[in-house]
This record gives C-alpha cells, sequence and structure tokens, in this order.
C-alpha cells in the first residue's frame, strides 16, 4: 500500500485466500501501530468497523495490582485488537485503492537472480499455472516459515527457539475492563476485546507445558482460568465460548533482513514469541521503515537493519524473557513494588508493551534503580 501510494507498481502474492480470519493471531495493535493506521488514514475505517479503541491497563500480580495508561504515540491514546479479517480486508482495500494488484491463491515458487540481485519470482496459480515477474525489490512479509528468507538464504542470529505458547478463544458476554493480565509463575493470563462484543482471553504458557495444554485444551483451559484468577475464571464460566480454543507458538529469531533487490519484513525478519503481542506493531513499522526511505533501493535497503534492530532487539530480549515465566527475581520484586508506588512509572510500563516507551529507557539502570527504591519506602 505504503509503496503503491508513492507511485510504485506493486504486486501482492499470497498463497491463501486473502482476507482470512488468521487461527494463530490474537491480533493486537498496539498504540504505536495504531499511529501508523493514522498516520496512514486508516484509523477511520478501523473504528468504522466496531472495534472498541482499548486505553485501560490491568495486570494484576497477585499481591499487587497496577493499572493505568500507557503514554500516548503521538496523539494516539488506544490500542485496537481487530479481528484479522477486518483488518487485512482493510489493508487489502487500501492497497488496491493505491494501485497495487493483490492476487490471492498464488504461491512463490523460486527467485529470479540476475548476477548478485533478486531481480523477480516464480510463482504458481490457483491453477498451478507458473508465472513470471520481475521486479528490482522482492519483499518477504510472509511469516516466521517464510519463502523469501529460504530461498535467499537469509541467516539467522540470536536463535532462541520456542520458548512459549498460547491458547486462546473468543467469548461473548465477558465482561471486561479493556485489557486485564493476571501473571503468576509459569502462566500469564489476558483478555482483551474485539469486534462483535467479543473478548480474546486466554493464557500463556512455558513451552514444556503448551505442550501438554494442548493436548486437552477443552479441560485445561476453563480449570487453568480458575486456578490462576477466580474471579476471571469466574466471569469465563458465565460467558458463551464463540470459536474452538485456538493455539500460537512461534521460535524466537532474528534474520538478515536484507539483500540486493531483497528484504523481509514483521515477523519474516524477526519473530517474537507471542506474550508481548508484537507482531502487527513490528510489521507495520518495518513497513514504514521501509516505505518511508529516501534514496536509491541499495541506500535505501542498507540502513533498514540497523534501524529495525535499535527497536525491535531490545524489545526481542524483553519478550524472550518475559516469555519463560519464571518466578520473578528479588530484583524483579522489587521493580514491581516500585512500579505501585507510581502511576507515572506504572503508566511508562505499560508503554513499553504499547511500543511508546523504548524498552532501552525504561529498564536503563538508573531508572531500574530509581523505581527500585521506592520499594524499600514501600
Amino acid at each position: 500500500m505504503l509503496l503503491a501510494r508513492k507511485g510504485h507498481k506493486v504486486l501482492i502474492l499470497d498463497r491463501n485466500p486473502f482476507p482470512s480470519d488468521r487461527a494463530a493471531s490474537t491480533h493486537m495493535v498496539w498504540h504505536s501501530g495504531v499511529e501508523y493506521l493514522s498516520r496512514w488514514g486508516l484509523l477511520d475505517r478501523l473504528e468504522g468497523t466496531g472495534c472498541p479503541p482499548m486505553r485501560n491497563f490491568n495486570l494484576d500480580l497477585g499481591e499487587l495490582v497496577l493499572s493505568g495508561h500507557a503514554p500516548p504515540a503521538g496523539e494516539i491514546t488506544m490500542a485496537y485488537a481487530p479481528r484479522r479479517l477486518v483488518l487485512d480486508d482493510l489493508l487489502l482495500t487500501a492497497a488496491r485503492e493505491a494501485g497495487a494488484d493483490v492476487r490471492t491463491r498464488c504461491a512463490v515458487r523460486d527467485l529470479i537472480i540476475e548476477g548478485d540481485r533478486v531481480a523477480g519470482v516464480r510463482f504458481a496459480d490457483e491453477n498451478r499455472a507458473m508465472h513470471e515477474v520481475r521486479a528490482p525489490l522482492t519483499i518477504g512479509a510472509d511469516g516466521e516459515r517464510s519463502t523469501v528468507a529460504r530461498l535467499v538464504g537469509a541467516t539467522s542470529y540470536d536463535t532462541q527457539g520456542r520458548i512459549g505458547g498460547t491458547i486462546w478463544a473468543y467469548f461473548a458476554d465477558l465482561p471486561i475492563d479493556d485489557m486485564e493480565f493476571y501473571a503468576r509463575p509459569g502462566r500469564m493470563v489476558y483478555a482483551w476485546r474485539t469486534n462483535d462484543a467479543l473478548t480474546v482471553a486466554g493464557i500463556c504458557f512455558p513451552y514444556r507445558d503448551f505442550r501438554d495444554a494442548v493436548s486437552d485444551r477443552g479441560t485445561t483451559m476453563p480449570a487453568e482460568f480458575d486456578a490462576l484468577a477466580p474471579g476471571f475464571g469466574e466471569r469465563v464460566r458465565g460467558a458463551s465460548r464463540m470459536s474452538r480454543w485456538r493455539t500460537g507458538c512461534a521460535s524466537s529469531f532474528c534474520r538478515t533482513p536484507v539483500g540486493r533487490g531483497w528484504c523481509l519484513l514483521g515477523d519474516a525478519g524477526l519473530t517474537m514469541d507471542p506474550i508481548t503481542a508484537a507482531g502487527i506493531t513490528n510489521a507495520f513499522r518495518d513497513a514504514a521503515l521501509i516505505a518511508e526511505a529516501e534514496g536509491d533501493l541499495d541506500s535505501a535497503l542498507a540502513g533498514f537493519e540497523e534501524r529495525r534492530n535499535a527497536v525491535s532487539v531490545p524489545l526481542y530480549q524483553f519478550t524472550s524473557d518475559m516469555a519463560r515465566l519464571e518466578p520473578p527475581t528479588q530484583e524483579v520484586i522489587d521493580l514491581l513494588v516500585g512500579l505501585s508506588q507510581s502511576q507515572d512509572d506504572s503508566d511508562s510500563y505499560f508503554g513499553v508493551f504499547a511500543q511508546t516507551v523504548s524498552v532501552v529507557e525504561f529498564f536503563a539502570p538508573d531508572n531500574v534503580q530509581r523505581i527500585s527504591a521506592a520499594a524499600a519506602r514501600a
């Protein structure tokens, strides 16, 4: 969409029918991601789908409860969690309006290589007929198992494997206060609002427990809700489950995202554990970095990895640590107690998730020490 708006000729290929209600996405768009939608003129359209805005964070830590609002992204003070069917349709419509050629049920089979550059793709359409299209830039925005990444031989680094996994479903008549989280050793319960007056409710597990929970999720999930957060579990039992239990699990890794004539965006270039629900917001930021780059193609690509990593790698490390769901250390306990003594600091912590406060800034030693000092006075 962004490149088409700049006057480039754009072909979008997807092997699946599109849009689709992707089973592997809890579809949170944090404040920073919403700011991109606003910048691109799409926020009014999102609001028109009836997806509710969410401003209130509520984090129950057992003996402590933190509540607040993340600092804004520009003028944006809210997050949204539109169903993928809704969000993808919105983005594809905007891409078509900008002049992009969108073709579904088309699978990339190979790359066209000229010298040391990628110069296009060979793809099969829904009738298995092969086609060839040449382009100065081939973008892989095709997820964790990216075909483009495989074909270019993109190097992976800081690979951490499968750390955790999540199970969730959609519920009607489940009252919540925008976004609710219940953090316990070995578990994270979450819930947020989405389209059609439904609520996403689920649990993040360490990977070793996730595998066991998946095998009997119909029994496991209600029992886990009751054990971890009895009040929330009671609300879940009083609600109507409107979908099957869905699952999400991803390997955590970074990839070299650029080369001559190609780049990788979103999960194709850097995949995080789903516990921070950062995937869509990360993908929007990557797209903006490429589309807004100035200069010739090679120059635009050259600085992309550094700009991406400046934001995404610290968040990746934070996410990976959180996904292990280990019992908190004394240092973490002191930090959380300190947060409970300051609304501004609590809001800044929520801003790490909303991607309006940088991980590096919030977890700077001086800042952590300042916040934790309040624990001694509590």
